[in-house]
């Protein structure tokens, strides 16, 4: 009885969008346009192309076939016009804790198509080819990567190799991707929830950045802008992090790399297991770049570089 009432619950939420399919377009739309607007200051000129919802609907099998869950709801797999592609739906569940209003989600959304479509021409990033406006919540489409998550191949159980040599790339692609969000634009965009669930590697290892749902640009001519905090545990700005920190905390990862990093001895207790076990890894140019990762994260901003010269610095490394 509970499934045939959610199949039902179901059933009428589609049949309500599909009454509201001009509506819906007109609102996304008009949303999109203005988010597009505002971070390229109106220089924005790479089209994007417009899918209906039946059409992702057939697509996908009716979104069968997930393949991640991402921040706002959930990415699958699916085939439109003869081509394999990923199509990422914003979803709500009422009564769940980690939910969000309509209003935040619609805002992801929108923000996500229109940095996504602005990167488009990066390498590293995943590329959008098109998106719908049809549902409560406009989709992504993506072409399909045939990927993996970043974070899947970095747990320790993970029986897949992840060589020195593929992480170092991995660092400079994206370092490169979010130095392009930084300067590429009238102001700059700021990532903000950076980690390895968000990157992607494709079948030919290379790494792609996605979810741009978070992103904020700063106000012109200034350095910082307020904004309401996201709840990442680990990726806190460290100035954030030491002013909630408390006697019960458990030690903190930069600390326990500080205490390590130049005891010769102790060298392995900072390192994968798996990148020590490389016969040609370099341990001079991996403490080298565990430095640099240290300076990142100083507890005062202004001791930490700035992109541009982590992305210098991790490009000299061979």
């Amino acid at each position: 009885m509970d499934c045939i009432t959610k199949m039902w619950s179901v059933l009428k939420k589609f049949r309500k969008e599909e009454e509201d399919v001009p509506n819906l377009f007109l609102q996304n739309g008009s949303a999109l346009l203005e988010e597009l607007i505002s971070f390229s200051s109106g220089t924005y000129d790479i089209p994007i192309r417009s899918y209906s919802a039946q059409q992702l609907v057939k697509a996908t099998n009716n979104f069968a076939g997930r393949v991640h869950a991402s921040t706002y709801g959930y990415i699958c797999r699916g085939t439109l016009q003869g081509r394999s592609i990923l199509v990422k739906m914003f979803i709500n569940i009422p009564g769940n804790p980690a939910s969000h209003s309509d209003f935040d989600i619609l805002a992801g959304a929108v923000r996500d198509i229109a940095v996504t479509s602005l990167m488009s021409r990066d390498k590293n990033v995943l590329k959008i080819i098109g998106c719908c406006l049809e549902f409560r919540y406009p989709a992504l489409v993506y072409e399909d990567a045939r990927f993996e998550i970043l974070a899947n191949f970095l747990d320790p159980n993970c029986d897949k190799l992840l060589s020195w040599k593929s992480r170092l790339k991995i660092a400079k692609s994206i370092a490169s991707a979010i130095l392009y969000l930084h300067t590429a634009f009238p102001t700059p965009i700021i990532y903000r929830i950076l980690n390895p669930h968000n990157i992607i590697l494709d079948h030919h290892c290379v790494p792609k950045l996605f979810d741009f749902s978070f992103v904020i640009s700063l106000p012109p001519g200034e350095l910082q802008v307020e904004d309401d905090l996201i709840w990442i545990p680990g990726y806190f700005d460290p100035e954030y992090q030491s002013s909630r920190a408390n006697e019960d905390d458990p030690e903190h990862i930069v600390n326990y790399v500080n205490d390590h990093i130049h005891k010769d001895d102790q060298f392995k207790q900072i390192v994968d297991p798996k990148i020590l076990n490389e016969s040609s890894v370099n341990h001079q140019q991996l403490q080298a770049f565990i430095n640099i990762a240290l300076r990142c994260v100083q507890a005062k901003g202004e001791n930490r570089p700035d992109m541009l010269d982590i992305a210098r610095k991790i490009l000299q490394f061979e």
